[in-house]
């Protein structure tokens, strides 16, 4: 007599499908999270490494920082990443992995202390030197830029960075921009990064722009 053959009922497989879409609810999210959780490290590590080439670069030019663009024959302005792209690793650090519309740099230098070279009115701000930084590790030096947020920031090509309540002037700058679960990775004059909240630049702050106004300057 042959053995007889056992099966799942139906109620049987709906549990189990119901089990697995409870799981997966679970998992995706914590998935997602981490995924993002490592794109924020490689940003983190990306600013970083740029905010060290730039105070490499001011070291070779007597402490004078390097301007966010100088003119050239070729093009509209040769920009700060290529300035110091000989004191960075490889070029990807320009890019932040979550940042879907930077076009060539996902980031700024803070326009309000680097000068532009090929901007008329910035060309007339005195270039800063790091001497003149009295309190670096409180003062940007450059932001993650380009990723639409609530202070509306869709800039694809920037490359300065300006304080969250500054206006955007042209399309050469941007705010901050919290793409990572709420937070923006910034660069501080003095080499090291940090990730802020947008309402850092607002609580208990005289005046608001305190973190990328250097003391004296506010």
């Amino acid at each position: 007599m042959l053995p007889k053959k056992s099966g799942f009922t139906l109620i049987e497989l709906l549990v189990v499908i119901a089990i697995i879409a409870i799981l997966a609810a679970i998992i995706f999210p914590v998935f997602a999270s981490a995924r993002e959780k490592a794109r924020q490290t490689v940003c983190a590590s990306n600013t970083k490494q740029l905010s060290l080439g730039v105070l490499m670069y001011a070291q070779d030019y007597d402490e004078i920082l390097p301007p966010t663009a100088i003119p050239s024959e070729e093009s509209d302005g040769t920009l700060w990443p290529m300035l110091v792209q000989p004191y960075i690793k490889n070029d990807q650090v320009r890019r932040c992995p979550s940042d879907s519309k930077g076009q060539f740099n996902s980031y700024g230098l803070n326009e309000i202390i680097f000068s532009d070279l090929t901007d008329p009115v910035s060309i007339r701000r005195p270039i800063q030197s790091l001497a003149a930084i009295q309190t670096p590790t409180e003062t940007v030096m450059m932001a993650e830029l380009g990723t639409e947020d609530d202070l509306v920031t869709p800039r694809g090509d920037a490359f300065k960075s300006t304080a969250p309540s500054y206006p955007l002037n042209d399309e050469e700058d941007g705010r901050p921009a919290a793409r990572h679960s709420g937070r923006a990775n910034l660069g501080l004059m003095d080499g090291h990064q940090k990730a802020f909240r947008m309402d850092q630049f607002y609580l208990n702050q005289t005046p608001p722009d305190k973190w990328y106004l250097p003391e004296g300057q506010q």
